[in-house]
Protein backbone atom coordinates (compact mmCIF):
# COMPACT_ATOMS: atom_id res chain seq x y z
CA UNK A 1 0.00 0.00 0.00
CA UNK A 2 1.22 3.49 -0.73
CA UNK A 3 2.30 5.41 2.32
CA UNK A 4 -0.14 8.21 1.61
CA UNK A 5 -3.13 5.84 1.60
CA UNK A 6 -1.90 4.19 4.78
CA UNK A 7 -1.76 7.55 6.51
CA UNK A 8 -5.23 8.47 5.28
CA UNK A 9 -6.56 5.18 6.66
CA UNK A 10 -4.91 5.86 10.01
CA UNK A 11 -6.45 9.32 10.14
CA UNK A 12 -9.85 7.96 9.13
CA UNK A 13 -9.69 5.29 11.82
CA UNK A 14 -8.57 7.86 14.37
CA UNK A 15 -11.32 10.32 13.48
CA UNK A 16 -13.95 7.60 13.85
CA UNK A 17 -12.38 6.04 16.95
CA UNK A 18 -12.30 2.68 15.19
CA UNK A 19 -9.33 0.33 15.29
CA UNK A 20 -7.01 -0.33 12.37
CA UNK A 21 -4.94 -3.55 12.58
CA UNK A 22 -2.13 -4.53 10.22
CA UNK A 23 -2.18 -8.31 9.80
CA UNK A 24 1.12 -9.78 8.54
CA UNK A 25 3.41 -12.68 9.54
CA UNK A 26 4.33 -13.53 12.26
CA UNK A 27 0.93 -12.02 13.24
CA UNK A 28 2.11 -10.46 16.49
CA UNK A 29 -0.64 -8.48 18.21
CA UNK A 30 -3.56 -9.48 15.99
CA UNK A 31 -5.23 -11.13 19.00
CA UNK A 32 -6.11 -7.60 20.13
CA UNK A 33 -7.90 -6.60 16.91
CA UNK A 34 -11.21 -6.71 18.83
CA UNK A 35 -9.74 -5.41 22.10
CA UNK A 36 -9.20 -8.98 23.31
CA UNK A 37 -12.79 -10.23 23.29
CA UNK A 38 -12.08 -13.27 21.13
CA UNK A 39 -8.93 -13.98 23.13
CA UNK A 40 -11.06 -14.08 26.27
CA UNK A 41 -13.61 -16.42 24.70
CA UNK A 42 -11.06 -18.92 23.44
CA UNK A 43 -7.70 -18.97 25.19
CA UNK A 44 -6.46 -21.70 22.84
CA UNK A 45 -7.42 -19.96 19.61
CA UNK A 46 -4.85 -20.37 16.81
CA UNK A 47 -4.05 -16.75 15.99
CA UNK A 48 -1.21 -17.40 13.51
CA UNK A 49 -3.46 -19.88 11.74
CA UNK A 50 -6.26 -17.32 11.70
CA UNK A 51 -3.95 -14.66 10.28
CA UNK A 52 -2.81 -17.00 7.53
CA UNK A 53 -6.43 -17.94 6.82
CA UNK A 54 -7.32 -14.28 6.34
CA UNK A 55 -4.43 -13.74 3.94
CA UNK A 56 -5.52 -16.79 1.93
CA UNK A 57 -9.27 -16.18 1.90
CA UNK A 58 -9.62 -12.43 1.40
CA UNK A 59 -9.71 -11.93 -2.40
CA UNK A 60 -7.31 -9.55 -4.06
CA UNK A 61 -8.62 -6.12 -5.08
CA UNK A 62 -11.61 -6.66 -2.81
CA UNK A 63 -12.84 -4.73 0.19
CA UNK A 64 -14.59 -7.28 2.40
CA UNK A 65 -17.21 -6.15 4.91
CA UNK A 66 -17.59 -8.85 7.54
CA UNK A 67 -19.90 -9.43 10.50
CA UNK A 68 -18.31 -11.32 13.35
CA UNK A 69 -18.62 -12.13 17.01
CA UNK A 70 -21.72 -10.62 18.60
CA UNK A 71 -22.64 -8.95 15.28
CA UNK A 72 -19.59 -6.70 15.34
CA UNK A 73 -18.50 -5.29 11.95
CA UNK A 74 -15.06 -5.35 10.32
CA UNK A 75 -13.62 -4.35 6.95
CA UNK A 76 -10.70 -6.28 5.42
CA UNK A 77 -8.55 -5.88 2.33
CA UNK A 78 -5.19 -7.07 1.07
CA UNK A 79 -2.53 -4.44 0.54
CA UNK A 80 -1.67 -4.17 -3.17
CA UNK A 81 1.90 -3.06 -2.42
CA UNK A 82 2.91 -5.11 0.65
CA UNK A 83 3.37 -8.86 0.43
CA UNK A 84 1.34 -10.97 2.88
CA UNK A 85 -0.23 -7.89 4.44
CA UNK A 86 -3.89 -7.32 5.20
CA UNK A 87 -5.59 -4.38 6.88
CA UNK A 88 -8.48 -4.90 9.29
CA UNK A 89 -10.68 -1.89 10.05
CA UNK A 90 -12.95 -2.33 13.08
CA UNK A 91 -14.77 -3.34 15.10
CA UNK A 92 -17.85 -1.17 14.96
CA UNK A 93 -21.54 -1.85 15.56
CA UNK A 94 -24.43 -0.90 13.31
CA UNK A 95 -26.98 -0.76 16.12
CA UNK A 96 -28.29 -2.62 19.18
CA UNK A 97 -27.62 -6.33 19.45
CA UNK A 98 -30.25 -8.64 18.04
CA UNK A 99 -32.34 -11.05 20.07
CA UNK A 100 -30.35 -13.93 18.56
CA UNK A 101 -27.08 -12.54 19.88
CA UNK A 102 -28.53 -12.00 23.32
CA UNK A 103 -29.99 -15.52 23.33
CA UNK A 104 -26.60 -16.99 22.44
CA UNK A 105 -24.99 -15.23 25.39
CA UNK A 106 -27.69 -16.37 27.77
CA UNK A 107 -27.20 -19.95 26.61
CA UNK A 108 -23.42 -20.15 26.76
CA UNK A 109 -22.21 -17.48 29.20
CA UNK A 110 -22.82 -16.95 32.89
CA UNK A 111 -24.24 -13.67 34.22
CA UNK A 112 -20.86 -12.09 34.92
CA UNK A 113 -19.56 -12.89 31.46
CA UNK A 114 -22.78 -11.59 29.91
CA UNK A 115 -22.32 -8.28 31.71
CA UNK A 116 -18.77 -8.00 30.44
CA UNK A 117 -19.84 -8.70 26.86
CA UNK A 118 -22.70 -6.20 27.17
CA UNK A 119 -20.30 -3.58 28.52
CA UNK A 120 -17.97 -4.33 25.64
CA UNK A 121 -20.68 -3.97 23.02
CA UNK A 122 -22.02 -0.77 24.55
CA UNK A 123 -18.62 0.84 24.30
CA UNK A 124 -17.76 -0.18 20.76
CA UNK A 125 -18.32 2.68 18.36
CA UNK A 126 -21.82 2.56 16.88
CA UNK A 127 -22.19 4.01 13.40
CA UNK A 128 -24.27 3.22 10.34
CA UNK A 129 -22.68 0.69 8.00
CA UNK A 130 -23.26 2.84 4.93
CA UNK A 131 -21.30 5.72 6.47
CA UNK A 132 -18.21 3.59 7.00
CA UNK A 133 -18.58 1.64 3.77
CA UNK A 134 -18.75 4.78 1.67
CA UNK A 135 -15.77 6.42 3.40
CA UNK A 136 -13.62 3.28 3.36
CA UNK A 137 -14.32 2.45 -0.26
CA UNK A 138 -13.41 6.00 -1.30
CA UNK A 139 -10.07 5.79 0.55
CA UNK A 140 -9.09 2.20 -0.29
CA UNK A 141 -9.97 2.59 -3.97
CA UNK A 142 -7.17 5.16 -4.25
CA UNK A 143 -4.68 2.32 -3.84
CA UNK A 144 -6.01 0.51 -6.92
CA UNK A 145 -6.48 1.39 -10.58
CA UNK A 146 -9.81 3.07 -11.17
CA UNK A 147 -12.71 0.64 -11.27
CA UNK A 148 -10.74 -2.41 -10.10
CA UNK A 149 -11.69 -2.43 -6.42
CA UNK A 150 -14.67 -4.68 -5.67
CA UNK A 151 -16.65 -5.29 -2.48
CA UNK A 152 -17.84 -8.47 -0.80
CA UNK A 153 -19.89 -9.37 2.25
CA UNK A 154 -19.10 -12.02 4.82
CA UNK A 155 -22.09 -12.53 7.06
CA UNK A 156 -20.32 -14.89 9.48
CA UNK A 157 -16.80 -13.93 10.44
CA UNK A 158 -14.90 -15.98 13.05
CA UNK A 159 -17.96 -18.06 14.06
CA UNK A 160 -18.19 -19.43 17.60
CA UNK A 161 -18.94 -23.11 17.11
CA UNK A 162 -17.77 -24.12 20.56
CA UNK A 163 -18.59 -23.63 24.21
CA UNK A 164 -16.26 -20.84 25.33
CA UNK A 165 -14.15 -21.17 28.41
CA UNK A 166 -15.45 -18.79 31.05
CA UNK A 167 -12.29 -18.76 33.11
CA UNK A 168 -10.89 -15.66 31.41
CA UNK A 169 -14.10 -13.77 31.98
CA UNK A 170 -13.78 -14.45 35.68
CA UNK A 171 -10.29 -12.98 35.75
CA UNK A 172 -10.20 -9.50 37.25
CA UNK A 173 -7.62 -8.48 34.65
CA UNK A 174 -10.05 -9.06 31.78
CA UNK A 175 -13.17 -7.64 33.42
CA UNK A 176 -11.23 -4.49 34.21
CA UNK A 177 -8.91 -4.30 31.21
CA UNK A 178 -11.44 -4.75 28.41
CA UNK A 179 -13.87 -2.01 29.50
CA UNK A 180 -10.87 0.17 30.39
CA UNK A 181 -9.50 0.04 26.84
CA UNK A 182 -12.85 0.98 25.37
CA UNK A 183 -13.48 3.66 27.99
CA UNK A 184 -10.12 5.19 27.08
CA UNK A 185 -11.31 5.64 23.49
CA UNK A 186 -14.55 7.25 24.63
CA UNK A 187 -12.67 9.65 26.89
CA UNK A 188 -10.31 10.55 24.05
CA UNK A 189 -13.33 11.42 21.89
CA UNK A 190 -14.84 13.36 24.78
CA UNK A 191 -11.66 15.37 25.32
CA UNK A 192 -11.46 16.23 21.62
CA UNK A 193 -15.01 17.56 21.78
CA UNK A 194 -14.36 19.63 24.91
CA UNK A 195 -11.17 21.09 23.43
CA UNK A 196 -13.13 22.29 20.39
CA UNK A 197 -15.82 23.81 22.61
CA UNK A 198 -13.20 25.60 24.70
CA UNK A 199 -11.85 27.14 21.49
CA UNK A 200 -15.32 28.19 20.36
CA UNK A 201 -14.87 26.22 17.13
CA UNK A 202 -18.45 25.31 16.25
CA UNK A 203 -17.71 23.09 13.25
CA UNK A 204 -14.96 21.13 14.98
CA UNK A 205 -17.08 20.79 18.13
CA UNK A 206 -20.08 19.48 16.19
CA UNK A 207 -17.91 16.98 14.32
CA UNK A 208 -16.32 15.84 17.58
CA UNK A 209 -19.75 15.57 19.21
CA UNK A 210 -21.03 13.38 16.37
CA UNK A 211 -18.04 11.14 16.98
CA UNK A 212 -18.44 11.12 20.75
CA UNK A 213 -22.16 10.46 20.96
CA UNK A 214 -21.80 7.27 18.91
CA UNK A 215 -20.34 5.61 22.00
CA UNK A 216 -23.14 3.79 23.78
CA UNK A 217 -23.11 3.70 27.57
CA UNK A 218 -24.38 0.71 29.49
CA UNK A 219 -27.95 1.35 30.68
CA UNK A 220 -28.35 1.78 34.42
CA UNK A 221 -31.97 2.79 34.71
CA UNK A 222 -35.20 1.36 33.37
CA UNK A 223 -36.29 4.68 31.88
CA UNK A 224 -34.35 5.55 28.67
CA UNK A 225 -35.49 9.17 28.92
CA UNK A 226 -34.30 9.53 32.52
CA UNK A 227 -31.02 7.88 31.54
CA UNK A 228 -30.65 10.34 28.66
CA UNK A 229 -31.39 13.29 30.94
CA UNK A 230 -28.80 12.16 33.47
CA UNK A 231 -26.07 11.91 30.85
CA UNK A 232 -27.10 15.27 29.40
CA UNK A 233 -26.74 16.83 32.85
CA UNK A 234 -23.17 15.50 32.92
CA UNK A 235 -22.56 16.86 29.41
CA UNK A 236 -23.85 20.27 30.48
CA UNK A 237 -21.37 20.31 33.36
CA UNK A 238 -18.50 19.25 31.09
CA UNK A 239 -19.27 22.06 28.65
CA UNK A 240 -19.46 24.57 31.49
CA UNK A 241 -16.03 23.52 32.75
CA UNK A 242 -14.65 23.60 29.20
CA UNK A 243 -15.57 27.22 28.54
CA UNK A 244 -14.41 28.17 32.02
CA UNK A 245 -10.92 27.31 30.73
CA UNK A 246 -11.45 29.98 28.07
CA UNK A 247 -11.65 32.67 30.78
CA UNK A 248 -15.40 33.11 30.51
CA UNK A 249 -16.72 34.89 33.60
CA UNK A 250 -18.66 32.74 36.14
CA UNK A 251 -21.70 34.96 35.61
CA UNK A 252 -22.02 33.72 32.04
CA UNK A 253 -21.11 30.16 33.01
CA UNK A 254 -23.94 30.13 35.50
CA UNK A 255 -26.35 31.76 33.06
CA UNK A 256 -25.96 29.20 30.28
CA UNK A 257 -25.57 26.08 32.43
CA UNK A 258 -28.59 26.96 34.61
CA UNK A 259 -30.73 27.64 31.54
CA UNK A 260 -29.88 24.29 29.98
CA UNK A 261 -30.33 22.50 33.32
CA UNK A 262 -33.91 23.76 33.49
CA UNK A 263 -34.58 23.07 29.84
CA UNK A 264 -33.35 19.50 29.83
CA UNK A 265 -35.60 18.56 32.75
CA UNK A 266 -38.64 19.40 30.61
CA UNK A 267 -37.58 17.08 27.77
CA UNK A 268 -40.42 14.91 26.56
CA UNK A 269 -38.45 12.48 24.42
CA UNK A 270 -34.95 11.28 23.66
CA UNK A 271 -35.24 12.65 20.13
CA UNK A 272 -36.01 16.09 21.53
CA UNK A 273 -33.02 15.68 23.81
CA UNK A 274 -30.69 14.92 20.91
CA UNK A 275 -31.65 18.23 19.31
CA UNK A 276 -31.03 19.96 22.64
CA UNK A 277 -27.53 18.49 22.86
CA UNK A 278 -26.62 19.81 19.42
CA UNK A 279 -27.88 23.23 20.44
CA UNK A 280 -25.80 23.02 23.63
CA UNK A 281 -22.66 22.44 21.57
CA UNK A 282 -23.43 25.45 19.36
CA UNK A 283 -24.29 27.81 22.19
CA UNK A 284 -21.39 26.93 24.45
CA UNK A 285 -19.09 27.60 21.49
CA UNK A 286 -20.85 30.90 20.89
CA UNK A 287 -20.36 31.90 24.51
CA UNK A 288 -16.63 31.39 24.07
CA UNK A 289 -16.71 33.53 20.94
CA UNK A 290 -18.71 36.21 22.76
CA UNK A 291 -17.29 36.21 26.27
CA UNK A 292 -13.82 34.66 26.26
CA UNK A 293 -11.17 37.04 27.62
CA UNK A 294 -8.23 34.65 27.62
CA UNK A 295 -6.21 36.83 25.22
CA UNK A 296 -6.17 39.63 27.80
CA UNK A 297 -4.05 40.07 30.90
CA UNK A 298 -5.69 39.40 34.30
CA UNK A 299 -5.91 43.15 34.86
CA UNK A 300 -7.85 43.85 31.67
CA UNK A 301 -10.00 40.75 32.19
CA UNK A 302 -11.02 42.14 35.55
CA UNK A 303 -11.80 45.58 34.13
CA UNK A 304 -13.83 44.23 31.20
CA UNK A 305 -15.85 41.94 33.45
CA UNK A 306 -16.49 44.82 35.84
CA UNK A 307 -17.79 46.93 32.96
CA UNK A 308 -19.99 44.28 31.36
CA UNK A 309 -21.50 43.10 34.62
CA UNK A 310 -22.26 46.63 35.89
CA UNK A 311 -23.30 48.63 32.86
CA UNK A 312 -26.09 50.21 34.93
CA UNK A 313 -23.59 51.66 37.42
CA UNK A 314 -21.45 54.81 37.16
CA UNK A 315 -18.33 53.78 35.27
CA UNK A 316 -15.28 55.90 34.66
CA UNK A 317 -11.57 55.52 34.14
CA UNK A 318 -10.93 56.92 37.61
CA UNK A 319 -13.31 54.58 39.47
CA UNK A 320 -12.16 51.48 37.60
CA UNK A 321 -8.50 52.35 38.19
CA UNK A 322 -9.20 52.83 41.89
CA UNK A 323 -10.82 49.38 42.10
CA UNK A 324 -7.64 47.88 40.64
CA UNK A 325 -5.32 50.01 42.84
CA UNK A 326 -3.54 51.52 39.84
CA UNK A 327 -3.33 54.99 38.34
CA UNK A 328 -5.89 56.07 35.71
CA UNK A 329 -3.13 56.85 33.21
CA UNK A 330 -1.63 53.38 33.58
CA UNK A 331 -5.01 51.69 33.12
CA UNK A 332 -5.77 53.88 30.12
CA UNK A 333 -2.50 52.96 28.41
CA UNK A 334 -2.74 49.22 29.11
CA UNK A 335 -6.40 49.05 28.10
CA UNK A 336 -5.74 50.80 24.78
CA UNK A 337 -2.71 48.63 24.12
CA UNK A 338 -4.56 45.33 24.68
CA UNK A 339 -7.99 46.12 23.23
CA UNK A 340 -7.20 48.64 20.54
CA UNK A 341 -9.67 51.22 21.86
CA UNK A 342 -9.99 53.66 24.74
CA UNK A 343 -11.74 52.68 27.93
CA UNK A 344 -14.35 55.41 27.44
CA UNK A 345 -15.16 54.22 23.92
CA UNK A 346 -15.41 50.63 25.13
CA UNK A 347 -17.88 51.56 27.89
CA UNK A 348 -19.99 53.61 25.49
CA UNK A 349 -20.07 50.84 22.89
CA UNK A 350 -21.07 48.23 25.45
CA UNK A 351 -23.84 50.45 26.78
CA UNK A 352 -25.25 51.07 23.31
CA UNK A 353 -25.09 47.36 22.44
CA UNK A 354 -26.93 46.52 25.63
CA UNK A 355 -29.50 49.26 24.99
CA UNK A 356 -30.11 47.98 21.45
CA UNK A 357 -30.70 44.49 22.81
CA UNK A 358 -33.15 45.76 25.43
CA UNK A 359 -35.05 47.78 22.85
CA UNK A 360 -35.51 44.69 20.69
CA UNK A 361 -36.25 42.15 23.42
CA UNK A 362 -38.37 44.18 25.88
CA UNK A 363 -41.17 46.73 25.79
CA UNK A 364 -39.47 48.98 28.35
CA UNK A 365 -39.75 52.75 27.85
CA UNK A 366 -36.70 54.52 26.44
CA UNK A 367 -36.07 56.21 29.78
CA UNK A 368 -36.03 52.83 31.52
CA UNK A 369 -33.63 51.41 28.92
CA UNK A 370 -31.35 54.41 29.43
CA UNK A 371 -31.33 53.82 33.17
CA UNK A 372 -30.57 50.12 32.65
CA UNK A 373 -27.34 51.07 30.91
CA UNK A 374 -26.30 53.65 33.48
CA UNK A 375 -27.44 56.86 31.72
CA UNK A 376 -29.99 58.90 33.70
CA UNK A 377 -30.36 61.74 31.19
CA UNK A 378 -32.71 60.37 28.51
CA UNK A 379 -31.87 63.17 26.07
CA UNK A 380 -28.16 62.46 26.38
CA UNK A 381 -28.88 58.76 25.95
CA UNK A 382 -30.89 59.43 22.78
CA UNK A 383 -28.04 61.50 21.35
CA UNK A 384 -25.48 58.76 22.14
CA UNK A 385 -27.69 56.06 20.67
CA UNK A 386 -28.26 57.97 17.45
CA UNK A 387 -24.54 58.61 17.07
CA UNK A 388 -23.90 54.87 17.48
CA UNK A 389 -26.71 53.50 15.29
CA UNK A 390 -27.84 56.34 13.07
CA UNK A 391 -31.36 56.17 14.53
CA UNK A 392 -33.18 57.33 17.64
CA UNK A 393 -34.12 54.58 20.11
CA UNK A 394 -37.79 54.75 19.11
CA UNK A 395 -37.05 54.54 15.39
CA UNK A 396 -34.56 51.74 15.95
CA UNK A 397 -37.10 49.68 17.87
CA UNK A 398 -39.80 50.27 15.27
CA UNK A 399 -37.60 49.43 12.27
CA UNK A 400 -35.73 46.48 13.79
CA UNK A 401 -38.57 44.65 15.53
CA UNK A 402 -39.14 42.63 12.38
CA UNK A 403 -35.53 41.45 12.65
CA UNK A 404 -35.67 40.65 16.35
CA UNK A 405 -35.08 36.98 15.63
CA UNK A 406 -31.57 37.84 14.45
CA UNK A 407 -30.78 39.00 17.97
CA UNK A 408 -31.89 35.71 19.50
CA UNK A 409 -29.51 32.84 20.04
CA UNK A 410 -29.57 30.00 17.46
CA UNK A 411 -32.41 27.48 17.53
CA UNK A 412 -34.69 29.74 19.51
CA UNK A 413 -32.61 30.02 22.68
CA UNK A 414 -32.98 32.94 25.06
CA UNK A 415 -31.05 36.18 24.35
CA UNK A 416 -27.56 36.45 25.74
CA UNK A 417 -26.92 38.39 28.94
CA UNK A 418 -24.93 41.66 28.74
CA UNK A 419 -22.20 41.30 26.14
CA UNK A 420 -18.52 40.90 26.89
CA UNK A 421 -17.26 40.75 23.36
CA UNK A 422 -13.56 41.01 22.67
CA UNK A 423 -12.46 44.58 22.42
CA UNK A 424 -10.91 44.35 18.96
CA UNK A 425 -14.06 42.92 17.35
Amino acid sequence: MKVEISRVLEKLAGSMNIGLTRVTPPFAGIDNFDYGLRRALDAEFDWPGFGRQLLDQVPEKTLVFAQGVFELRFALFLSPDEKDTLYCFGPWADGPRSSQSLAWCEKYLDEKAQRVVEEYYNRVRQVEDNTIKTSLFAVVSLAFPEGELKTAEWREFMPLRFRPSLERFRETSFTEQLPAELIAERYAAENKMLEAVAKGDVQAALAAYENFHQFQLAPRLRSPLREFKNYTIILNSLFRKAIEQASVHPYYLDHISARFALELETLGSVEEGRRLRVRMVKEYCRYVQQYSLRQYSPLIQKVINEINLHLDAPLSLKTLAAQCYISPSYLSNVFKQETGQTLTDYISRRRMERAARLLLTTNARVAVVAEEVGILDVNYFTKMFKNATGQTPTAYRRDKRAQASLEVAPDGAAPLPPAAKNGKN
